[in-house]
């Protein structure tokens, strides 16, 4: 009897902790969306929105600090049968073809989502997060953003709906950011120069505009700032805008004859903004010998901030305009004049014995080379002189000094006397003042009839030694008598094309050497 007491008392024990179990099962999975009644035949996966193309509910969008993040509702007609996955996938031609006002489709990685999701037993329904940078909304602010999902591969034998696998979002940016809240770039100097009035470049205002010069370029600094709250790190470009000069030059807003330099006389870097900084300074060098090679034209040039990774441009503070004047910022013009220092360089050099040669960029009347070199078989092989390979390189005249071989064939150059023998050069030069400034090596006795002057004339040609110092067309010269520093100056009252070198009667063993040449120039006021 004790042992039929104590089996029943077990059964109902049994009975009620089962029943218990079953309510909280069910309890359980009602509160995890779970049904009572699962089919055993695979759920039809879909995108559970009413049309292909939908707009994203502004109300359901959270925004974090680089993005926003609303939900994406995934459902089955029966609930599920099995805890299977399915992935997704951007589908960006989808959303190209969609006909959406004011559109501008993104990919990734402006937008991004899990790669799949999980569907759980029983449950009919699923949600996921997409992601939409921040920098996607900015940069195209005022647009509809316009982007697909695609559902693929679904696990254990799933279903897809084949009319409800994608769907289109679009996104009105300007419902999801406020004006104020953006983030613009800009350059610092442009925030008072929004119309693109040129900032003229002269000697006295070089250092204010951040702008320096060596010998080979022209480098003008320009701090660019981030508007809105700092983020992570992000790189900008900035590009040479000759279209902007063009409309300027249009427009009458660049001086007549202003020259537009090509993209090839720049040398462009991008800016780096560090993470959580707002501002950074880029450097934009421009090729001096371009500026010289249109002197003493003025120059423009103009730089645009374009193709930021995040974040827009502000149209009216994207581009600097400077106008170059190199009349008032060059006082030293040497390089309007060619081939002007040492290592010095050669047209042609003696090919038997490499010392001699001639001077490139340089003029000569015949007198000015006229060391003569024969080939091994007596061939001649050219006239030079002008050009002494001697001492680092260096202008010559050079009269005896011959080898005992001097002329014979594969022999040392003749070493011939000089008279009148000139080597100059030819250039167009505004109204003002000029130095010109020989380096000598070694000079000559001088007087009006023999030796060496450096000289400068109006014209295409210098004068002789013995020519009357006061022609019309004489404007300065100094004797080569002995080494060191030997200058002249000249005034123009007009533009001019203006010879300028020297010119040299010697015999003998005598050389005249010139290790240096340098122009400068009066600033204008």
């Amino acid at each position: 009897m004790k042992t039929l007491y104590r089996y029943n008392i077990q059964l109902v024990t049994g009975i009620c902790f089962l029943f218990v179990l079953t309510l909280t099962f069910l309890y359980s999975c009602k509160r995890e969306g779970f049904v009572d009644e699962v089919n055993s035949s695979p759920g039809v996966l879909r995108f559970d929105y009413p049309s292909l193309v939908n707009a994203v509910n502004a109300g359901d969008v959270t925004k974090g600090e680089d993005r926003i993040i609303f939900p994406v509702r995934i459902a089955l007609e029966n609930p599920a049968n099995s805890t299977f996955t399915v992935n997704l996938q951007p589908e960006p031609q989808l959303a190209t073809s969609q006909t959406v006002a004011n559109a501008a489709v993104i990919n990734f990685p402006d937008f991004s989502m899990p790669q799949s999701v999980e569907v759980r037993f029983g449950t009919k329904n699923v949600t996921f997060n997409v992601a939409v940078s921040a920098s996607a909304i900015e940069r195209n602010y005022g647009k509809n953003l316009v982007f697909a999902i695609t559902l693929t591969s679904p696990s254990k034998s799933q279903k897809l709906d084949e009319s409800k696998k994608s769907v289109v979002f679009t996104l009105n940016t300007a419902d999801i950011a406020k004006i104020d809240e953006l983030h613009f770039l800009s350059f610092t100097a442009a925030a008072s120069n929004p119309n693109l009035v040129v900032t003229q470049l002269t000697s006295p205002n070089l250092a204010a505009n951040n702008v320096s010069f060596d010998n080979t370029g022209f480098s003008i600094k320009a701090q660019v700032d981030l508007g809105g709250k700092a983020s992570r790190g992000f790189r900008t470009s900035v590009a040479y805008n000759a279209d902007t000069l063009k409309k300027l030059m249009a427009k009458g807003l660049l001086p007549a004859g202003t020259a537009i330099l090509t993209n090839a006389a720049m040398d462009l870097t991008d800016v780096d903004l560090a993470d959580y900084k707002s501002s950074a300074v880029v450097e934009m060098r421009v090729n001096i010998d371009s500026i010289f090679a249109r002197f003493p034209s003025k120059v423009a040039v103009a730089f645009t901030l374009s193709n930021p990774e995040k974040y827009q441009v502000n149209a009216a503070k994207s581009t600097l305009v400077y106008l170059i004047d190199p009349l008032r910022i060059f006082s030293d013009i040497t390089k309007v004049l060619k081939n002007t220092s040492q290592p010095f360089k050669t047209s042609t050099i003696d090919p038997n014995q490499g010392r001699w040669g001639v001077l490139a960029g340089w003029l000569f009347n015949q007198q000015g080379n006229t060391h003569q070199s024969y080939s091994p078989t007596n061939q001649l092989n050219g006239s030079y002189g002008s050009f002494d390979n001697n001492n680092s390189t260096q202008i010559a005249f050079e009269s005896g000094f011959a080898a005992a071989d001097a002329g014979k064939p594969g022999g040392s150059p003749t070493a011939p006397n000089i008279t009148n023998g000139k080597i100059y050069q030819t250039v167009l030069l505004p109204a003002g003042t000029y130095k010109l400034d020989a380096n000598v090596r070694g000079g000559v006795t001088t007087d009006n009839t023999k030796g060496a002057y450096s000289v400068a004339a109006i014209g295409t040609n210098i004068p002789d030694i013995a020519a009357p110092t006061t022609p019309a067309n004489f404007i300065g010269r100094v004797a080569i008598n002995g080494s060191g520093s030997k200058s002249f100056t000249f005034t123009l009252n007009a533009t001019a094309t203006v010879s300028m070198g020297f010119v040299a009667t010697v015999s003998g063993s005598q050389a005249v050497n010139i290790s240096g040449v340098t122009l400068t120039r009066t600033l204008n006021p």
